[in-house]
């Protein structure tokens, strides 16, 4: 798959998910808040249970105790007056009795407690004040539901067990509670089974389960929760998205637009050139350069391709412009040179005859950077600089002063410099006396007119006059038929490139291809450099 529709279709994942995440995660929050909220309000009901528990068992026993220093004839008719007073006054004690030798003799009401029979109750549990509590007491004057049976010493106050959970609760709520240890001692609101009140007390904090919503508290050796069915929560809940739907769309809206703009960014040809520098995915394909006089292969034009993840090749003309306009064509130029080098090294440590010519940016040649990253890959290869060509257009040498010193660097140092596509650009007199060049590249365009009786085909001869007066070497591109071959060879020019010997070849290929010419014609003598050599190797430098 290619970048470009691996783009395509992560953008519209990314789309889609820049989409619904937003408001999906709203939903989510908004359900989250609300039951959150709903959580917090049920631990407050359940927090005042507790409260209410403690404060009714306190006040029974406040009530019970203050009875005992009293010294009053038991069941007289003061004693019963008194025990009716605390149960009017106490707001939490219905009935008061006292019992004699474990059997009631007499209530808050009359002395009809031996008429009764009434054993006293046996306590389920006592407190370390020497409270008893018995859960189920039934009335002493009524039929009604059993109450909570509170003594001390002889008496005992009957309390109703809703007194323990006399709480204001909103629809939908519902309470209940324990005295720890000793089980369930009242619950009030929306009845609900015993098992579901067991579940509710056995855990502590938040709990949901089969549908409700569950708040927890245990202190003072009271436990209450609070419960409300879940489906009241979820009709809430619609109120709250209403702030927060809007607030996911808007969210969505924003990541779409984002990410629409970032693919369509990613999907610039701009965005595609970096990340293709990034990946490294530009390989080298190598331009045989054939001496005229021998027909031998001396060297090479080092030719960047651009292959694509999945396979294609980009032509050079559709991608260098935009790479030397927006600089991407130094990180380039760069891995160009090291291709070279990793690719070609051991043929050019083998025969110092053989060079590689690596065209060169107008930026590289006006700021001299190339000539350092050049020195630092060269060094340790035992790869001569006589073998590295570098290859200047006529628009990257506009900047005169600054092409001069970089070129003269680079010439200093032993590489060749060549003035590329000469004739097509800018080209006078000015740069062929200003700069110091060691060949001239006569462009394929003025090559194709040899032969066709053309108006511009004289200018060729000019341009090869031209040069041989400035003592440059003549190299001629896009050479592609015999009679221009030869029609070069009679005019003096050096060296030529085109399809007529070769197109472009991977490296193995032009090995392979260099190797057959060699056995033809046998290798040159070592390479000298500069035009004050006078024999045709000596541009194979």
């Amino acid at each position: 798959m290619s970048n470009k529709n691996k783009v395509v279709l992560l953008t519209i994942i990314a789309t889609v998910v820049a989409a619904t995440v937003p408001v999906i995660g709203m939903l989510w929050l908004s359900r989250q808040a609300v039951i959150q909220s709903e959580h917090e309000r049920l631990t407050r009901y359940a927090e005042t249970v507790v409260e209410r528990a403690e404060a009714t068992f306190q006040n029974a026993q406040r009530s019970l105790k203050s009875l005992s220093p009293l010294l009053l004839f038991p069941c007289s008719d003061e004693h019963i007056a008194q025990m009716r007073l605390i149960a009017v006054h106490s707001g939490t004690i219905e009935e008061m009795g006292y019992y004699e030798y474990g059997q009631l003799k007499c209530t808050s009401w009359d002395r009809r407690g031996q008429a009764l029979r009434r054993a006293q109750p046996e306590p389920q549990f006592t407190t370390r004040d020497g409270i008893g509590v018995a859960l189920e007491q039934p009335s002493f004057v009524t039929d009604g539901p059993s109450m909570m049976a509170i003594q001390y010493g002889a008496h005992v106050a009957l309390v109703q067990r809703e007194r323990f959970v006399d709480v204001v609760l909103e629809d939908g709520v519902h309470v209940v509670l324990a005295r720890n240890g000793f089980g369930l001692v009242a619950q009030y609101g929306v009845p609900l089974s015993a098992g579901m009140a067991g579940r509710a007390l056995g855990g502590l904090g938040t709990q949901d389960f089969d549908g409700f919503f569950v708040s927890t508290v245990s202190r003072d050796g009271w436990t209450a929760a609070a419960i409300i069915d879940g489906q009241q929560v979820l009709e809430a809940m619609t109120g709250e998205q209403q702030w927060f739907l809007p607030a996911g769309v808007l969210l969505g809206l924003v990541l779409v637009l984002l990410v629409l703009r970032v693919s369509q960014a990613r999907l610039s040809p701009l965005a595609e050139l970096q990340l293709a520098v990034r990946k490294r995915e530009f390989i080298v394909f190598y331009q045989p350069i054939i001496e005229l006089a021998t027909g031998r292969c001396v060297g090479a034009e080092a030719l960047i391709r651009w292959r694509r993840p999945d396979g294609s090749i980009v032509r050079p003309d559709l991608f260098v412009p935009l790479a030397e306009e927006s600089g991407l064509i130094l990180p380039m130029t760069d891995q160009v040179i090291a291709a070279v080098l990793a690719e070609l090294g051991d043929t050019l440590r083998a025969d110092r005859a053989l060079h590689v010519a690596v065209n060169v940016a107008a930026q590289d040649i006006k700021t001299g950077r190339i000539i350092d990253v050049v020195s630092q890959m060269l060094a340790g290869t035992d790869i001569r600089t006589e073998q590295l060509w570098m290859e200047a257009t006529e628009r990257g040498c506009m900047d005169i002063a600054s092409a001069r010193v970089t070129l003269a660097r680079a010439r200093e140092l032993g590489h060749s410099m060549a003035l590329d596509d000469f004739g097509t650009g800018y080209s006078n007199l000015q740069y062929l006396q200003g700069l110091p060049m060691d060949a001239l590249k006569i462009d394929k365009s003025f090559v194709s007119t040899i032969g066709t009786g053309a108006a511009t085909s004289a200018v060729i001869d000019h341009i090869i006059a031209m040069a041989k007066s400035l003592h440059l070497y003549i190299v001629a591109e896009g050479v592609e038929t015999l009679e221009q071959a030869a029609y070069l060879s009679e005019h003096g020019v050096d060296f030529a490139q085109g399809w007529l010997f070769a197109q472009p070849l991977p490296a193995a290929d032009f090995i392979d291809f260099y190797r057959a010419t060699l056995a033809d014609y046998g290798s040159g003598p070592e390479l000298i450099r500069g035009p004050q050599a006078a024999t045709s190797t000596a541009l194979s430098a």
